[in-house]
């Protein structure tokens, strides 16, 4: 019975407790770690009261090793952001020229069929023109035709009145 009471609190403990992302759970272990690890050395190590020189020389030596470790490590990471962030805009270049281009090539055809489209107006423009003085100049002549012929007849019929005075003046 007491096994079933302990189970139960157990139980009831593991479901009061929050749900944490492991993101959260690994900072919150560092930061517990750090704490526990800085607590451990200042607890378990009494601080000697003289410390042999040898001793403090590898101390110094073994931290300095470990600093400049540290920032090849962070120098590499570094690069290798660096280069990741080069390929990443060179790509976005890659692409951005890609649409630049294609933009242009667009442009382009735009302007041909515009200037097509002009140049057929124009076109178009002068034929209406040409055919429009064609069409005067037809007129004109007819119209020069019709006095010609006018003018022709009543030529004519006066040489008949003529004619024909002269016949009766003889009679």
């Amino acid at each position: 019975m007491t096994k079933e009471v302990l189970t139960n609190e157990i139980d009831q403990e593991v479901e009061a407790a929050p749900v944490i992302s492991n993101e959260e759970s690994e900072q919150k272990d560092a930061s517990v770690s750090e704490t526990e690890s800085a607590a451990d050395t200042q607890e378990s190590k009494p601080k000697p009261k003289r410390a042999p020189k040898k001793v403090a020389e590898k101390e110094v030596v073994i931290a300095e090793e470990t600093v400049a470790t540290s920032p090849e490590t962070e120098a590499g990471e570094e690069i290798v952001s660096e280069a990741a962030e080069e390929t990443s805009d060179e790509n976005q270049e890659k692409s951005k020229s890609k649409k630049n281009k294609k933009m242009k090539e667009k442009e382009k055809e735009k302007k041909k069929k515009v200037a097509k489209k002009k140049e057929k107006a124009k076109d178009k423009k002068a034929k209406a023109k040409k055919a429009k003085l064609k069409a005067q100049a037809k007129k004109k002549a007819k119209a020069k035709k019709a006095k010609d012929k006018a003018k022709a007849k009543k030529i004519a019929k006066n040489k008949a009145k003529r004619s024909k005075a002269k016949k009766n003046k003889k009679k």
